[in-house]
């Protein structure tokens, strides 16, 4: 016993350790908190950690589902014969009961579960048993988001254990950082999907505004075209030259929206025919000829190559828009490959004679402009735009490989 105002004994080089691995423990589940990690993952992570930390012998965490049963989503030093039979209703053993009142359950001894009536019939009796071989003591704490009560972090000791206050604090405090780190994992996927449907969103938009209403035109010329035959032949000729730009133009939008949806498949494919599919669905969209010229072979880093896409595809759309252009050029020339096989530098030059802008205005009053700067950026390249009003629009965009640009 010590005297009044005495300092308290200095802790022992056990509890120094113990106190070292409580805070790194608890460092790497917030570690998990800003991870990009899968939920099962993020959900094996906190049951491996729970064990040293809480000195337990094994974990699980139990999901409570729609009917009302706590069901395994991720274990540590348990049966598989457990894991796959442990359901436990709302309410019924150390688990669901802590579901249910949302506060630490603890039995010291997992026999006195046996004396509930409630899990002397099958399946319950036999997940007793299994229990009950194995371990002396369980304890259950709820894992508890802001939005709901998402299931239970259970422990599992081999030898009965009394837990102290301070255990239980760790054990709250605990539960408390994994339910955290479960509910950014689900907000993150939230986020992820909802940016998947609006991806699947524009593209069903832009499916509607450039190739349904393609075929839509061209449907409606092939109903007249027979009787516009037979009254004028070079009519007729000049309406089958529409089907063929529009279907033309159909065809390549649809290519270009299959490429969107498969991310790698863009990745792969060469820019060359990423810019023909460009070209000919603006070409099928404003049924006039789009031209097209590329010099040499364009062998570019992916990152290039996409970027150049997306940079023609954000002018071609602004060209369509805005523009009014009677005439649109696309030219990109590139370098010889080098020694391994790439090019040492790319430029692109698209080119219309529509309205154009005022370049006094920032950005040129467009959002399209900023985003094409900012994919320029991205790579490293210079993008120049010159345009003036009714005098069309110049776009530039050179880029340099790293070692040209250090040699230059």
């Amino acid at each position: 016993m010590t005297e009044s105002g005495s300092s308290p004994p200095p802790p022992s080089v056990q509890e120094l350790e113990r106190r070292w691995q409580i805070a790194e423990s608890l460092r790497g589940t917030l570690a998990i908190l800003n991870s990009n990690l899968p939920i099962d993952t993020i959900l094996t992570h906190i049951v491996n950690q729970a064990c040293p930390l809480l000195d337990a012998d094994a974990a699980a965490i139990y999901r409570l589902q729609l009917n009302g049963i706590l069901s395994i989503q991720a274990a540590v030093g348990l049966e598989d014969e457990y894991i796959r039979t442990a359901d436990i209703p709302l309410g019924i053993s150390a688990t669901g009961r802590a579901m249910l009142t949302q506060n630490p359950v603890y039995f010291e001894d997992v026999l006195a579960l046996a004396e509930d009536p409630a899990l002397s019939e099958q399946p319950l009796a036999q997940v007793i048993r299994l229990l009950v071989k194995d371990f002396s003591s369980i304890l259950s704490i709820p894992l508890l988001l802001r939005s709901e009560a998402y299931g239970v972090l259970t422990l599992y000791y081999k030898e009965p254990r009394r837990i102290s206050e301070e255990e239980l604090a760790l054990a709250r405090d605990f539960s408390l950082q994994a339910a955290l780190a479960i509910e950014n994992a689900r907000l993150r996927l939230q986020i992820e999907q909802n940016a998947v449907a609006a991806e699947r969103n524009r593209l069903a938009r832009e499916l509607h505004d450039s190739v349904t209403q393609n075929l839509f035109s061209a449907s409606l010329i092939a109903e007249v075209l027979p009787r516009i035959w037979k009254r004028n032949q070079e009519a007729g000729l000049q309406g089958l030259e529409e089907i063929r730009q529009l279907t033309h133009g159909a065809l390549a939008e649809m290519r270009s929206l299959l490429l969107e949806l498969r991310p790698h498949a863009l990745e792969e494919t060469r820019l060359d025919q990423l810019f023909r599919q460009l070209t000919e669905a603006v070409s099928g969209r404003i049924r006039k000829p789009v031209e097209l010229r590329i010099n040499g072979q364009p062998l570019l880093p992916v990152e290039v190559r996409l970027a150049f896409y997306r940079i023609a595809q954000e002018a071609l759309n602004n060209i369509t828009k805005h523009t009014q252009a009677e005439h649109i050029e696309v030219r990109l020339d590139c370098s010889p490959p080098d020694s391994r096989g790439q090019c040492s530098w790319a430029a692109l030059f698209i080119a219309d004679d529509g309205c154009g802008f005022d370049e006094t205005q920032e950005d040129g009053g467009h959002f399209g402009v900023k985003i094409m700067k900012e994919r320029a950026q991205s790579i490293g390249a210079t993008i120049r735009i010159e345009s003036q009003i009714d005098c069309g629009t110049q776009i530039h965009v050179l880029w340099q490989s790293e070692e040209d640009n250090q040699t230059s």
